[in-house]
């Protein structure tokens, strides 16, 4: 990578990394600002596939202008290079979020979605379909703002969807039912995963879990979406019937358009609106119309017994497991696991993922996480328990089956100053608000009284910052004094004649008995020195900016 893109765009650091594309932090040498630059990996541009859907995000996304939407600035070429400029968003994503927060309050999450809602609408309205609405690929400024991102798998309403290496693509957590059944994304596809995000907002994680992506995708075909007012009966109806219409399984009964999701976004909150009726989802399966169940008229009739609609619920049972049978073949065959054979398949990108999400992904490509190969490292800017890289890499060719080594964030690391030749007292309180426990020492030096001359951990070592981290500072002792023990049980006149006479400075603090203990008490009569602080026995240092307190007690 040149340090200059398209003549103009100065490369700073590497932020990101995926299967098709690298994200670069970089500075806009015309309007002074600093910019995200997606550029195409080189191996990719001769792939046709590739870069039609680079081609397709850049079309797509340089039509979208709204608030809540990642803002192109510039789409280019730079020789072999295909690129992206992007807005450079300061913050952290939804997902980060929520797992540092839990659960959202509810009124907080309805004006999260109304945000999200307002740039989904803006992409429908640009007949833009997103195909991966999820929180990991909503970003929030240091400002609070929502950002929708990542329409790297957008497309065109009506167009041909495209896979690279017949990749799955969209996270399976937040898949909208009929695509596991094999249908084409839709603007209702979009709207069903928002509506997981909202569950996801209120609850503090996604409504359905499963130990391999198969069944994660059988779940959202077959079961009832999880009512988050069991959750907390706090939350209004009114907001949840807003998840039950977004997610209604047949895309009949879910919102036809994400402007009426809105609408009941907007009045969702209102006191008329809030004790509502719950939304009746029935959620029958779509149904075709050669798909008509033609039943006998004996079958309608009583049996010479008595019993009625035995034949009906024979057929009806027959019908349940044919279809439980077609959408799970159907899930085998998308994933790759039966009906295409030993063959290659692409890495998908599974930076800043979870372990457990990029099981979900590998799974859906035929590929599994290695996990007596998973490596814990810090990192300089991915979050905790997210992957930072993996073995193959992201984008590879590499054999299906395979399994691919994760190394994992442990936190991201922070750089130490460097604190020789500062004030003992100022590095102290720095490091302290650092999350550090700080051991002082004083030693001989001929440097300036209370100067840090040495430091246990050098200048620029990594530390994690969420760690209670320990390090020790040596600095000069020369103007320093000793508390000696024996000033235990002096009177207060002597005690102050041996405090000016080493120029220290020092207050009397009068303390009822019952402050000190009872060994204190036996050792040093009323009107004498019981405790001081700092201790007896330790160093004090002149240029310090706290005085010696003197504690002593009198007879009642």
């Amino acid at each position: 990578m040149s340090e200059y893109i398209g003549k103009r765009y100065r490369i700073v650091k590497l932020i990101g990394k995926g299967g098709m594309a690298d994200v670069y932090l970089a500075y806009d040498t015309i309007l002074k600002r600093e910019v995200a630059v997606k550029v195409l990996k080189s191996d990719m541009s001769d792939d046709p596939v590739a870069l039609e859907r680079f081609k397709r995000e850049a079309g797509a996304v340089t039509k979208l202008s709204h608030p809540n939407i990642v803002d192109v600035y510039d789409v280019g070429d730079d020789g072999d290079k295909h690129y992206i400029v992007m807005e450079y968003v300061k913050g952290y994503t939804l997902k980060q979020l929520i797992k540092k927060r839990g659960p959202i309050p509810y009124k907080e999450a309805v004006w999260m979605m109304k945000q999200l809602a307002g740039a989904l609408m803006e992409a429908h309205r640009n007949n833009v379909i997103h195909r991966d609405v999820k929180s990991q690929n909503v970003l929030i400024k240091d400002d609070g703002t929502i950002k929708l991102s990542d329409f790297g798998i957008a497309m065109a309403s009506g167009a041909m969807q495209i896979t690279h290496k017949d990749s799955i693509l969209g996270s399976v957590h937040y898949l909208a039912p009929e695509i596991s059944k094999g249908k084409q994304a839709s603007m209702q596809s979009d709207i069903y995963s928002l509506g997981i995000v909202f569950y996801e907002l209120l609850t503090g994680d996604v409504p359905f879990k499963a130990d391999n992506p198969v069944q994660v995708a059988l779940k959202h075909v077959k079961e009832n979406i999880p009512s988050v007012r069991s959750f907390d009966p706090n939350i209004p109806q009114s907001v949840e019937n807003i998840i039950l219409k977004a997610t209604a399984k047949n895309v009949n009964e879910r919102y036809k358009n994400i402007a009426l999701m809105i609408q009941d976004l907007n009045e969702c909150l209102k006191r008329a609106r809030r004790n509502e009726p719950r939304a009746q989802i029935r959620n029958i399966p779509e149904r075709k119309s050669n798909e008509n169940v033609h039943i006998s008229d004996t079958a309608n009739k009583k049996t010479k017994k008595g019993t009625k609609d035995t034949p009906l619920l024979s057929i009806f049972l027959l019908c349940t497991t044919i279809f439980s049978v077609i959408v799970l073949f159907m899930l085998l065959f998308i994933t790759g696991v039966i009906g295409r054979g030993t063959k290659t398949v692409t890495v998908p990108q599974i930076r800043n993922l979870t372990v457990q999400e990029a099981k979900d992904l590998l799974a859906l490509n035929n590929l599994e996480v290695d996990d007596s190969h998973i490596t814990w490292t810090l990192s300089d800017n991915v979050q905790k328990d997210l992957i930072i890289s993996s073995v193959p890499e992201e984008g590879e060719e590499v054999e299906s089956g395979t399994k691919v080594k994760l190394t994992v964030s442990s936190g991201v690391y922070s750089i130490l100053g460097d604190y020789t030749g500062v004030h003992y007292t100022t590095a102290r309180d720095e490091l302290i608000a650092l999350n550090f426990k700080v051991k002082l020492v004083p030693v001989e030096s001929d440097e300036e009284p209370g100067t840090v001359i040495e430091q246990s951990l050098p200048a620029k070592t990594k530390y994690d910052a969420s760690k209670n981290n320990e390090i020790t500072l040596k600095y000069s002792l020369e103007s320093a004094v000793l508390l000696p023990y024996d000033l235990y049980g002096k009177s207060l006149s002597e005690a102050s004649s041996y405090f000016r006479n080493n120029d220290v400075e020092y207050e009397f603090s009068k303390q009822s008995k019952e402050f000190f203990t009872a060994e204190e008490v036996l050792d040093a009569p009323p009107g004498t020195v019981v405790r001081t602080m700092p201790e007896l026995g330790s160093t004090y240092l002149k240029s310090a900016d706290e005085k010696v307190i003197v504690y002593y007690y009198e007879e009642n």
